[in-house]
């Protein structure tokens, strides 16, 4: 069993649901639990025939998760839980778990944790860990991070890396009617961040970069991928740095590699504290695309400093 709060369109669901559409059904059954909504990734799993569970919970502080989740675990006699790392999941699926006796319990950490949220997820965390079968990180930057800063267990701790399939970004994927389509013509720069409109991700650093790309080169254009509580914000921001015309907030989308194609430059503009193995700079990379990204997490691991890409 899969526990989540949302599949909602993100790197880490994104990777969740490739996961279980990939899995080896002759030797795995599988099932989906989001503690609140499914999410649009949802879809995708029902259609790979995995049951999905939802709505475990109206509300972070809801008594009721717990009785429902531990049902559930029974319900289904559950041999393996994979706990998405979140305060939330890996309080409520370490308890559940243990009272369950369900023999393997798996802790998957995609990130260091949102701004606001990273003391109580440690705390969290150091509580719970303990009764973890494995943990998995991203990197060896990752694991590092984690003995050293949340003191989890070496023996614990495996590395599974993110992973991208090459063909959906294979250069040349380009879909030729999404320039006219996006107001783009031929031959103007794009450049392009894909990542959820969160504070971690800093997409006021690609605004003020871009403001100032614009100054040299005027035909230049900018293409954010995702959604998220910034997004207000963030569009107040070019209003206010007068650079509207050359930004385009398209939005959660299913149609990333084609928009990467569109690329001629990839952008990360996350803050050190969150990032670990960017989903987004392998898709970029995956599709030939040079990037430009802070130099955060696990990235210095992907990214040869003025050959494939400038940290």
């Amino acid at each position: 069993l899969f526990l989540e709060t949302s599949l909602r369109i993100g790197g880490t669901e994104t990777m969740l649901t490739q996961l279980i559409e990939r899995l080896d059904r002759r030797r795995f059954r599988q099932i989906l639990c989001c503690l609140y909504e499914p999410g649009a990734l949802a879809a995708r799993v029902m259609r790979a025939g995995v049951p999905v569970y939802h709505s475990l919970a109206a509300h972070r502080w809801d008594p009721r998760l717990g009785i429902r989740l531990l049902r559930l675990l029974r319900q289904e006699r559950v041999d393996v839980l994979y706990i998405i790392n979140q305060p939330l999941t890996q309080f409520w699926g370490t308890c559940c778990g243990l009272l369950a006796r369900v023999p393997v319990r798996i802790s998957a950490i995609r990130s260091t944790g949102k701004i606001n949220r990273i003391r109580r997820r440690m705390r969290i965390n150091r509580l719970t860990f303990p009764w973890m079968s494995r943990v998995t990180a991203l990197s060896q930057t990752h694991k590092a991070y984690l003995t050293e800063r949340e003191r989890i267990a070496e023996r614990q701790l495996e590395i599974i890396p993110n992973g991208v399939d090459l063909e959906r970004f294979a250069p040349g994927n380009e879909t030729r009617s999404l320039r006219p389509a996006l107001g783009l013509s031929d031959g103007q720069p794009v450049v392009g961040i894909v990542a959820m409109l969160r504070p971690e991700k800093a997409h006021e650093i690609f605004l003020q970069a871009a403001a100032r790309v614009i100054k040299q080169l005027p035909a230049a254009h900018f293409l954010i991928v995702g959604e998220g509580p910034e997004r207000p914000r963030l569009e107040a921001l070019v209003r206010t740095l007068g650079i509207g015309p050359h930004v385009h907030f398209l939005g959660a989308r299913e149609d990333v590699p084609a928009l990467v194609s569109l690329f001629d430059v990839g952008v990360l503009s996350s803050r050190p504290v969150v990032e670990t193995l960017s989903n987004a700079v392998l898709e970029y990379m995956a599709a030939g695309k040079p990037v430009v990204t802070t130099r955060v997490g696990s990235l210095p691991e992907l990214i040869e400093d003025g050959r494939s890409g400038f940290l």
